[in-house]
């Protein structure tokens, strides 16, 4: 009753089977970092289809939807380019 699945069961999270996947897209990540040094508000301006690809190519199967929930895990705030 209730439960469908036992406890730990399912599909275990990227960031936990892949450990380098983190360090990987904050090394890709960290030359674009936008934002003020003070505020704990960071940003970058890369797509994470982008990233996603980059990281695929490293070696890291990843999707751009998981890469976006790992930024956001890490404190990031995904803006886009604004015309001047």
């Amino acid at each position: 009753l209730g439960r469908v699945r036992r406890v730990g069961g399912g599909r275990k999270k990227l960031a936990d089977t892949d450990p380098g996947l983190i360090p990987a897209l904050l090394a890709l990540v960290e030359p674009d970092v936008r934002g003020d040094p003070m505020s704990p508000l960071r940003w970058t301006t890369k797509s994470t289809r982008n990233l996603a690809e980059q990281l695929t190519r490293a070696g890291h199967r990843v999707g751009a939807d998981t890469v976006g929930d790992l930024l956001r895990g890490e404190g990031f705030s995904l803006q886009g380019n604004a015309k001047v």
